[in-house]
């Protein structure tokens, strides 16, 4: 990786972390981990035997969400593909977030129990890094190529995956349908069904990591809500408003 591992147990250690190790105007994304020890991995690819049933996946769920669309449906298979996403299907995109404090929080606050007592991971992405790794060519080496936008991207749709030719993941932006994904500012990548995890990419010099110590979890939660970062922040909708109010009868 880029950096050596480095622990952080609160929130100004993870500022101290990103100030010391910033690139100038380098374009760094973040992802928070319960676990150290998952992989960057998308969710389809983790289970090898669910990657060939991709397709399959993706026509039962346009078959059974068409009629529960409350708005215009998806207009290409990209942003079913977001939208299956949005629900928690499997698919082969990574989210990432602009935030550190997003990635931070996720990193902290799993409800599971068994999560907790681990070592968690604050993930950071040089995404532009990333692309010249896997060999990735857009239109300008300075600009990351957008979903639905580039047709560079269209390789990676499921419908060109069996060309028995692999391609390694990329990172690209793509079109902030909804309010949580605004909230979260998030963005993706894209691997292919044959890839590796993305930190075992080429020379590994787009990746690096801080460790969350787990008995550092709780002090970190606990400032990120007195910085009022709390779940209704990255999941801005009704049902969060509702655990929040609860609270008060804690």
């Amino acid at each position: 990786m880029r950096h050596d591992d480095r622990e952080i147990n609160s929130v100004n250690d993870l500022l101290t972390s990103l100030r010391e190790l910033s690139v100038q105007r380098e374009v760094v994304w973040f992802r928070g981990h319960a676990n150290k020890d998952w992989r960057l991995a998308p969710s389809l690819a983790r289970n090898v035997d669910h990657l060939p049933k991709e397709t399959e996946l993706i026509k039962r769920f346009i078959q059974l969400a068409v009629p529960h669309l409350t708005e215009d449906p998806p207009r290409n298979d990209w942003e079913w593909i977001f939208l299956m996403q949005h629900h928690r299907v499997p698919t082969r995109l990574l989210d990432w977030t602009e935030s550190p404090l997003a990635a931070m929080w996720f990193a902290v606050s799993s409800s599971t129990a068994a999560d907790n007592t681990s070592d968690g991971a604050f993930w950071c992405l040089a995404p532009l890094s990333l692309n010249k790794e896997a060999g990735f060519r857009g239109r300008l080496d300075t600009e990351l190529p957008g979903f639905g936008k580039d047709e560079v991207l269209d390789s990676w749709l499921p419908d060109r995956q069996d060309r028995g030719v692999t391609q390694n993941p990329v990172a690209a932006t793509g079109p902030r349908t909804s309010r949580r994904m605004a909230a979260q500012l998030g963005n993706f990548t894209i691997s292919d069904r044959g890839s590796d995890a993305i930190e075992l990419i080429g020379k590994q010099k787009h990746i690096w990591r801080f460790i969350i110590p787990a008995n550092a979890k709780a002090t970190i939660a606990e400032e990120l809500n007195l910085l009022r970062f709390t779940e209704l922040t990255l999941f801005p909708d009704l049902d969060r408003v509702a655990t929040l109010t609860k609270e008060l009868l804690a």
